[in-house]
């Protein structure tokens, strides 16, 4: 049976190769015409030496002979944008007609929803994020996120609205965000590069504080959903849509009032990862089980060492040489998430099934499709695991956006 993830990546798939195909079209010069190209010394002047015509004023500009209009439309298509004439882009065709809906929404960031998701949807698993909120609209089809930002309930897109706002086309409800815009006052520097593509999305300065916080709630939303977000248009920027990848984010926190001792929790991780083992001990040396007598005279060196944390290792080289391994981490929370807060007072053993590839690289965008498979199986091992720690502690589970997860999920 092809699942809703599936259908979704097929539709993806054809929609890029589609817009490919007309990039390449779009701007494929046959070779009659790219022989009157005028050179680039000929833009200075206005003139164009092929026709001598003067150049008109707003028009696109040639294309230079020093790059073929299939290297131009190449470019484009790295940036995993849309080709379209809006500023930024380049190119010489229109861009879609705004509509009243589309010219009212430009201005806002967008929760894109499809056909198969409700708005109820979004306000429950926000409500997952700040319990603090009732996952409900007011009688103004609003909700405040917080001091400073509030959710509309949006508006229903048709075919024209969507072209307009150049979204894909499954969607077909665009819930709003009204929040202040923050930046930080320069570039991400070159060497940072963010999951869901930001630093590409805000290349003078990335959104710091309110705007982080609800971007970051919206991009989580959207993973979750496997839909998408429409950022607000910005003078010299580029339309930009931002498509999670909800298989990026593997890791799991489980919550517990019980702490499981080390070969209680190895038992349950090894149903599924019989190699597993616990990471050892740190031993202090002579000297400093003597210097701590001197300090403590009640000191008992010979006495058990009792544990407020450890963690368990589950290497992963039978799946890839680079998948790396998955270690559980066991300790005390330091701090606990609102959704666990506001169900009880007692103190929480935070299990932490977490991953990471030999080569660090799980956090970086665009990954090939060998990583991608790879992490797929990671991710099955990890949910196993999970689960079987979930129902062992009697815990509260939760993925690594913060989302509540039960048992049941985690083995479907």
């Amino acid at each position: 049976m092809t699942t809703r993830r599936e259908l979704r990546l097929q539709r993806e798939a054809a929609e890029r190769a589609a817009r490919e195909q007309a990039d390449a079209a779009r701007y494929q010069v046959p070779d009659t015409q790219a022989k009157g190209t005028p050179t680039p010394s000929a833009y200075a002047s206005g003139v164009s030496k092929a026709t001598g015509d003067q150049a008109v004023p707003g028009a696109p500009a040639p294309v230079p002979e020093t790059q073929a209009p299939e290297a131009q439309a190449a470019s484009r298509r790295r940036t995993g944008m849309p080709s379209t004439g809006r500023p930024g882009y380049g190119g010489g065709a229109s861009a879609p007609e705004d509509t009243a809906t589309s010219a009212d929404l430009r201005g806002f960031h967008l929760i894109l929803l499809d056909d198969a998701v409700e708005v109820s949807d979004v306000l429950a698993l926000i409500h997952n994020k700040l319990p603090d909120l009732r996952p409900a609209l007011d009688e103004h089809g609003q909700m405040r996120l917080s001091r400073h930002s509030r959710l509309s309930s949006g508006v229903t897109l048709d075919p024209a609205d969507a072209a307009a706002l150049e979204v894909p086309e499954w969607a077909r409800h665009a819930i709003v965000i009204d929040c202040p815009r923050d930046r930080q006052p320069t570039p991400p520097p070159d060497w940072f590069a963010d999951s869901d593509g930001l630093h590409e999305a805000f290349p003078n300065g990335m959104p710091d504080r309110e705007e982080e916080r609800m971007l970051s709630l919206m991009l989580s939303v959207a993973s979750r959903l496997h839909t998408g977000v429409r950022l607000a248009d910005e003078s010299g920027l580029p339309t930009r849509v931002i498509i999670p990848d909800p298989e990026a984010k593997v890791d799991l926190y489980i919550y517990s009032s019980y702490w499981m001792e080390p070969p209680v929790a190895l038992d349950f991780v090894r149903r599924h990862a019989p190699h597993a083992f616990q990471q050892a001990l740190p031993t202090p040396d002579e000297d400093v089980l003597a210097q701590a007598s001197i300090d403590d005279p009640l000191f008992d060196p010979s006495a058990p060492v009792v544990l407020d944390g450890y963690a368990l290792l589950v290497p992963l080289g039978e799946i890839d040489e680079t998948a790396g391994s998955l270690e559980i981490r066991v300790m005390e929370a330091e701090w606990v998430p609102p959704i666990i807060a506001a169900h009880t007072d007692a103190p929480q053993i935070e299990y932490h099934v977490h991953w990471m590839d030999t080569e660090s690289k799980r956090y970086q965008p665009n990954q090939r499709r060998r990583f991608r498979r790879m992490r797929s199986q990671v991710a099955r091992l990890t949910d196993a695991i999970g689960a079987e720690l979930l129902v062992g502690s009697a815990g509260i589970g939760l993925d690594e956006n913060g989302f509540l997860v039960t048992s049941r999920q985690l083995r479907s």
